[in-house]
């Protein structure tokens, strides 16, 4: 299911197929340029050379290659993008939408440097004993991405008998960890622009780039409108460009606090996303 502008809207089908499989790929949503931009961004912040491999493999190898960069402005063009929003309107039944300041990743292609790399662990980033509301999360591919190259991967068998689940781990601490048979894993692909949705009661993780070309994601997510305290401190986080507090927390040895630079331009949507407008 494909969307070839910003006036089609998903069908009550495609809402149903979300809820019922957990997560749902709207290939090419996001138009090429968009995508090469940030792209451009990401190679500039690790100081990537494209034609010399030895620059590749700078950055710390684990995880889900995760880049702290928060505030360039290619990366709010792509937040605010109305299609984007539009999408998650349609699944949140809801237009007055926030918009997550999150942060973008770099996966190179596989080589001898990449063997020791530390995949993150399948994880849900709730905790699914509690949380019982509709949370949508998701990034774009900013390429192409084939299932062995670094993608996105998740378990809708766990997802669709979550209290089954549930039930068989209580009490144990590493639950929210589950391990699973290689089979019950679904990597997911797509091509460039792809917005890969998923909800927050997926168990997911990224896989292993084991191919031969490079990775590259930003992660976009858009939740209900929260209270004044939570809004005054997304705008203080985007008028000085500073990561979100949970960033901070994780203390990744590159990230800087503020990030360079102004503060993003804004469109009419987009002060609506941070909350520097109402809805």
């Amino acid at each position: 299911m494909c969307i070839p502008g910003i006036l089609q809207m998903l069908t009550e089908s495609d809402k149903a197929q979300f809820l019922e499989d957990g997560y749902l790929v709207i290939p090419g949503l996001v138009p090429e340029k968009m995508c090469q931009d940030v792209i451009y961004a990401i190679i500039n912040y690790l100081a990537l050379d494209m034609d010399r491999p030895d620059s590749w493999y700078q950055q710390p190898l684990e995880g889900h290659g995760i880049v702290p960069l928060h505030h360039a402005q290619s990366l709010w063009n792509l937040r605010q993008y109305p299609a984007i929003h539009r999408v998650f309107a349609h699944l949140y039944g809801d237009e007055r939408l926030w918009v997550s300041m999150d942060r973008v990743s770099y996966k190179p292609p596989a080589s001898i440097k990449t063997k020791d790399w530390k995949t993150a662990p399948l994880h849900w980033d709730c905790d699914p004993w509690t949380f019982n509301k509709l949370g949508i999360q998701g990034l774009v591919y900013l390429t192409d991405t084939e299932a062995d190259q670094g993608a996105f991967c998740c378990v809708p068998s766990i997802y669709k008998d979550r209290q089954t689940y549930l039930a068989r781990h209580k009490g144990n601490d590493l639950a929210r960890y589950p391990r699973v048979a290689d089979e019950d894993i679904v990597a997911v692909s797509g091509p460039v622009g792809s917005l890969v949705l998923f909800h927050r009661l997926m168990p997911h993780s990224s896989l292993p780039n084991r191919s031969g070309k490079h990775r590259f994601v930003q992660y976009v997510a858009m939740q209900p409108v929260g209270d004044e305290d939570h809004r005054r401190a997304r705008v203080t986080n985007w008028q000085e460009n500073r990561p979100p507090l949970w960033a901070i927390k994780q203390k990744l040895t590159s990230q800087q606090i503020p990030e360079p630079g102004v503060a993003a331009a804004l469109t009419s949507l987009g002060r609506k996303l941070v909350g520097v407008d109402s809805w």
